[in-house]
């Protein structure tokens, strides 16, 4: 990461931003978007930041938790007035820790397997009760749609070539099975209610908002989130299923286990039934897919050979993804089948040898 010294104009504001603080610094310096602050009590990092009252409030929230030990977050400190956050005219800053990173930056496969269990530990530990998730299906089929007209706007176009390109060549060939996957999604999706004709219901927990590899700190064996300010509450398995979807387009065609990425996230916090067709179903109609399509429609200067590439990346990284979870998921009902039928036949046992 780069580093670079605080000019003295900012030197200036910077010193009367830790002056609420008792701070008084031998050193700053700009490392990334933080600005690393030296005293003689420890190093801290000052974030600078535009953030609106809801933001300041999901801050605040979070800082409670961590307090209660309820959650495990790096959080803004106070200030000497109580004030987690300093607001200016324009910007506002509040104060960390500094935290000594030991995982490169660049070691995502590492990153994102820390990810994925401090995303189940924050879920499982701020689990509330079931609520209607009705909207939360009519949004998926929203979401659906917007996807599936991308596809059917490329498709368009490349089926009236008479010679289609490299690209569309290549998504021609895969163009089937995911248009037949988006409709299984749509046939999963479009039924809000459950077998007893009730609204569906799910789990609501704090989510992050923006899980990230950025917005992760590892120190040794201690690993944390930050950067809450966009948390809230919410049904926490839609942010399971875009961290798949995330990492399904950040790992790109390297060798993930991603069998060991959902072992670590259902460690921390299982999934009912419900939850793992939400996922599964969410996971048939990537939105890398869609973006890259929409990308080389609106593009003015096109690298065919980089396209096809990332297409054949994304499509293998896809389906060893979404193969891999299907197949853990598949053992585990299994698993509870032979466990249930084993707990029957002892118990038709027992009421027999009563008799």
């Amino acid at each position: 990461m780069g580093v670079r010294h605080v000019e003295q104009t900012d030197n200036n504001r910077i010193n009367r931003i830790l002056f609420h603080y008792d701070l008084v610094p031998y050193n700053l310096a700009v490392r990334g978007s933080l600005i690393r602050v030296d005293t003689p009590v420890g190093s801290f990092a000052l974030k600078q930041k535009v953030l609106n009252d809801q933001q300041i409030r999901s801050l605040q929230t979070v800082y409670t938790l961590t307090r209660r030990m309820v959650i495990d977050a790096v959080c803004p400190l106070p200030s000497k007035y109580g004030d987690l956050v300093i607001r200016g005219t324009e910007t506002s800053y509040y104060l960390l820790p500094w935290f000594t990173e030991t995982v490169d930056p660049s070691n995502l496969q590492e990153r994102y397997r820390h990810l994925f269990i401090k995303a189940g530990q924050l879920h499982r530990k701020t689990l509330e009760k079931k609520a209607d998730s009705t909207s939360l299906y009519q949004g998926m089929v929203r979401v659906l749609n917007q996807r599936q007209m991308i596809w059917e706007q490329f498709l368009y176009k490349a089926e009236h070539h008479v010679y289609p390109s490299p690209f569309e060549q290549a998504v021609l060939k895969s163009a089937f099975i995911y248009l037949e996957n988006m409709q299984r999604a749509r046939d999963f999706f479009s039924h809000e209610k459950d077998e007893e004709g009730k609204n569906k219901t799910m789990r609501r927990a704090l989510c992050h908002g923006r899980l990230s590899p950025l917005h992760l700190l590892i120190e040794n064996e201690r690993s944390c989130l930050t950067n809450f300010e966009n948390s809230e509450d919410g049904f926490f398995v839609v942010e399971t299923a875009m961290l798949f979807e995330q990492a399904n387009a950040m790992l790109g065609s390297e060798q993930t286990d991603w069998q060991g990425f959902y072992e670590s996230y259902r460690a921390a916090c299982p999934l009912n039934d419900e939850e793992k067709n939400f996922l599964t179903h969410f996971l048939l109609f990537p939105s890398a897919h869609a973006e890259l399509l929409s990308r080389y429609l609106y593009s003015g200067q096109i690298d065919e050979q980089w396209f096809v590439k990332r297409w054949i990346d994304l499509c293998r990284t896809h389906m060893n993804m979404f193969t891999s979870i299907k197949e853990r998921m598949d053992e585990e009902q299994k698993r509870e089948e032979e466990r249930k039928a084993k707990e029957k036949a002892a118990n038709e046992k027992d009421e027999k040898e009563h008799q």
